[in-house]
């Protein structure tokens, strides 16, 4: 997929070998985006193989093309929250409006100051699941109009917004 995005972009690639290796202590089907922290690592890595920059693959792209990769290659079902997260790398507030994804292809990205943020705690299951199914789930109610799903959506924004 990079390459044909690089095609597609018109960027030349240097016909060079690229070998990868990873290693993770990510629990599996646990929630905690371990495919999409994979996967924007990988373009990470071949984007510094290929001298690329965010000139070339905007960094507000980025977690849409690391998204498109885990629905059309992984059949995932997921959102754009946590590949934002891994591509910026810090705390972020995210505006997903719809006429702005879209429009334009992303949404608005904004750093937070970490030294804002009180102790965090993370929890999940040993038992894992599919989190994927929820996703899906929760992301066709979303498409086809749900309004008990659009309300909830909505206050959760509403929650980021007085957080910002």
């Amino acid at each position: 997929r990079f390459y044909e995005h690089c095609s597609h972009a018109g960027i030349a690639l240097a016909k060079r070998n690229f070998t990868l290796r990873y290693t993770t202590n990510v629990p599996r089907q646990v929630g905690l985006a371990g495919s999409s922290a994979i996967i924007t690592a990988t373009l990470q890595c071949l984007m510094g193989f290929y001298d690329l920059s965010d000139a070339d693959i905007p960094k507000p792209l980025q977690p849409s093309f690391v998204l498109s990769v885990e629905m059309d290659e992984l059949f995932i079902q997921a959102g754009l929250q946590d590949r934002v997260i891994q591509t910026y790398e810090g705390c972020m507030f995210m505006n997903f409006d719809r006429d702005l994804i879209e429009g334009r292809g992303y949404g608005e990205y904004e750093r937070l100051p970490t030294s804002c943020l009180p102790f965090l705690w993370l929890a999940y299951l040993s038992d894992p699941s599919n989190s994927g199914k929820i996703h899906s789930d929760v992301k066709a109610r979303w498409a086809a109009g749900d309004q008990t799903i659009i309300d909830g959506m909505a206050q959760f924004a509403k929650i980021t917004d007085e957080g910002r």
